[in-house]
């Protein structure tokens, strides 16, 4: 027996095959067919949005030059990270201060960079373009294989409606024919 025609046992005429079989053929086979149509309009849309959010923090987000107050302290004996207090100047004109992440060997009055936001709030900088392209990639097979799990979750479903009917009617032809066996075996 070949493996294709094992594969396509739902379609082929057989007397065993009942007409549930076929249908979870199709079923099957429609769950493939939106899975796949689905998984790339939605990987699609995600990689569309992660790619505009990373293009929209470049736009938002600023390189700015702060000057420390203080000299850096380190976060913990032989850290090479510490952390000091900045002041700097926001697109608005304030003057805002905040306390940095900076390396420890740094005093007082030195120059830092420091990524601010519209707000001239500290904040993270923007996603380079190979990370973003590497999270919009992530994002979408993030979304494809969910729709995936979603389409197993209906075929399980409707699989699991089948088999209890199934049963259900299995178990009264049975109570149906049992007692006469009964009587021929007795």
């Amino acid at each position: 027996m070949r493996v294709g025609s094992v594969r396509l046992w739902r379609w082929r005429r057989n007397p065993l095959r009942l007409r549930a079989h076929a249908a979870e053929g199709w079923i099957i086979l429609a769950l493939i067919a939106a899975w796949l149509v689905a998984a790339a309009l939605g990987g699609a849309v995600a990689w569309d949005a992660v790619l505009e959010g990373s293009a929209q923090q470049r736009t938002e987000r600023h390189l700015t030059t702060a000057t420390l107050v203080e000299d850096a302290v380190p976060m913990f004996r032989g850290s090479a990270h510490a952390r000091a207090t900045a002041r700097w100047t926001a697109s608005d004109g304030t003057t805002r201060t905040a306390r940095l992440q900076v390396e420890s060997h740094v005093e007082r009055g030195a120059r830092v960079p420091v990524w601010t936001d519209e707000d001239g709030e500290v904040t993270s900088a923007p996603l380079g373009p190979a990370a973003a392209r590497f999270d919009a990639v992530v994002a979408a097979l993030a979304v494809a294989a969910g729709l995936g799990l979603a389409a197993l979750t209906v075929h399980r479903l409707v699989r699991r409606t089948y088999e209890r009917s199934h049963g259900a009617r299995w178990a009264r032809e049975w109570a149906r024919v049992a007692p006469e066996w009964d009587r021929r075996s007795a």
